[in-house]
């Protein structure tokens, strides 16, 4: 299988940071698509659970060890990102218009705090809504570009061009304003 069909992501949960290969299940498949769901035939726990290859995992305490597979369980991600720029917009398969639907949105500056992790970036929503509006939309994550992700503990940073952040894990978000107090 080529890269394309299995990108690099890294999953931040409370303890640790897990960066792995995901297998996206379809051609056109988007990393947003893995974590929300969709039909799926079959058991049904089968989508409670990502699956990571080749993982290299970072604990809070600084250590790390790699492992062959790890079965992670979507409740427990806080942040989902990919490492490259076009991982997050729809993965593989063919070239021009994907199969999923494109909405016009406009960026928002935000800044979320989550358990253990700061995160700024930039929010869509479509012209007409409210950040409250994104926030209650069904989908568990929401999607983020152009991001830096801090670890309170360690002030570890990361910068990463796409994000999807579980909205049960917020803390807090607010839009970012250009004055400072």
């Amino acid at each position: 299988m080529e890269q394309v069909d299995r990108p690099e992501i890294m999953l931040f949960t409370q303890t640790e940071v897990l960066i792995g290969s995901i297998f996206i299940s379809t051609l056109e498949g988007r990393l947003l698509d893995e974590l929300n769901g969709r039909i799926i035939l079959g058991p049904e726990n089968r989508d409670k659970f990502l699956t990571l290859t080749n993982v290299i995992i970072q604990h809070m305490d600084g250590t790390r060890e790699k492992t062959t597979l790890v079965h992670v369980n979507k409740d427990t991600i806080q942040i989902a990102a990919t490492t490259s720029a076009n991982a997050g917009r729809g993965i593989g398969g063919k070239s021009g218009p994907k199969p999923y639907p494109f909405t016009e949105k406009v960026p928002v500056r935000v800044k979320i705090m989550m358990s253990g992790y700061e995160i700024t970036g930039n929010m869509y929503r479509v012209s007409h809504q409210k950040i409250d509006n994104v926030l209650i939309e069904k989908t568990t994550f929401v999607p983020l570009t152009d991001a830096e992700v801090v670890a309170l503990t360690s002030r570890k940073k990361w910068n990463v061009p796409f994000l999807a952040v579980n909205k049960d894990q917020i803390l807090s978000l607010y839009e970012q304003s250009t004055s400072t107090i």
